[in-house]
């Protein structure tokens, strides 16, 4: 009795030990057939999210254009008032 009691946390032991073993590697030919798949979902959730980042960059000078044109009506627009605003301000 003695000595199936010493014996079950060895084999206890031995049975986790066999459990741990991970599944043997896929064979490269199967990795390959599934590669192209991913690399096409790959290319099209990147051309996904590429899309309104170009739109953005496409944009992005017109934007740049137009706020300097606006900054320089409104700087020439304070200039203009400036003249007459200094003349009327106390001393």
């Amino acid at each position: 009795m003695l000595r199936m009691i010493a014996l079950l946390p060895l084999s206890a032991f031995a049975l986790l030990a066999a459990c741990s073993h991970s599944a043997p590697p896929a064979s490269p030919a199967a990795d390959a057939a599934t590669q192209p798949a991913a690399t096409s979902e790959n290319t099209q959730l990147r051309d996904t999210i590429q899309k309104p980042i170009n739109k953005a960059k496409g944009v992005e000078g017109t934007v740049e254009k137009s706020f300097e044109n606006q900054n320089a009506q409104l700087n020439a627009a304070e200039g203009a008032g400036s003249g007459a605003s200094s003349a009327s301000s106390p001393p």
